[in-house]
């Protein structure tokens, strides 16, 4: 069953600076081990694959990520880049960036970053970041991002209910997906220029974002 807001890959396309057709999946288990497949069969640079759901979605030290169908954006994006000492600073920080600036065209302008790659706004996760990497000949990275969007505190599994939020709960209303998914893809197509061009700038960026947590959270 669609969604009112169903993810519509025209629209994503047209908003993707890559010019590369957006594929919308209705369900898979994670859209960043389905687009590692393609960057290894040659996808190039710039290849969106978004899930309405996930049933095996996962974040940074294979932590099970929570993607409740059609209130969020669960996405993945493949970046064609050498891969080394040099790269991997910029490329960690360059979606964390984005989301950023996403948030704060939307109206949410206290989101900070809590390293290495997780989004907090009062303290609640709404964002995180999984990069994998294929180095070699061909090397490409595999950037997948986790929004909440529109859940409620219901929407969580009871475990994640004091630890996470969407931004429907931080800003009191609930926001377009397509409008999201279409502003962040630009801010991610500016971010990504800076990291061949300007990685500096980007570097300062995501440090100017930084939060300082306790170690033990």
């Amino acid at each position: 069953m669609q969604t009112p807001d169903a993810l519509d890959p025209a629209l994503l396309t047209a908003a993707s600076p890559w010019g590369v057709p957006v594929r919308v999946l209705g369900e898979t288990t994670s859209s960043n081990d389905d687009l590692l497949m393609l960057g290894e069969q040659g996808a190039p640079e710039g290849s969106l694959i978004f899930a309405e759901r996930q049933t095996a979605g996962r974040g940074q030290f294979r932590r099970p990520w929570s993607s409740a169908p059609g209130l969020g954006l669960w996405f993945s994006l493949l970046l064609r880049m050498e891969i080394n000492d040099d790269t991997i600073p910029s490329l960690s920080a360059f979606a964390a960036v984005a989301l950023v600036e996403t948030l704060g065209s939307l109206g949410i302008a206290d989101a900070g970053i809590k390293a290495p790659n997780d989004l907090l706004v009062g303290g609640k996760k709404v964002a995180g970041i999984l990069v994998e990497t294929r180095p070699g000949r061909d090397s490409f990275a595999v950037v997948g991002i986790g929004l909440n969007v529109n859940q409620g505190p219901g929407d969580f599994p009871e475990e994640l209910r004091d630890r996470a939020a969407s931004l429907a709960m931080v800003a009191g209303t609930k926001f377009d997906r397509n409008t999201v998914a279409s502003r962040l893809l630009a801010e991610l197509g500016k971010t990504r220029r800076l990291i061949g061009e300007s990685p500096e700038p980007l570097l300062a960026a995501w440090r100017r974002h930084l939060l300082q947590c306790d170690k033990s959270e």
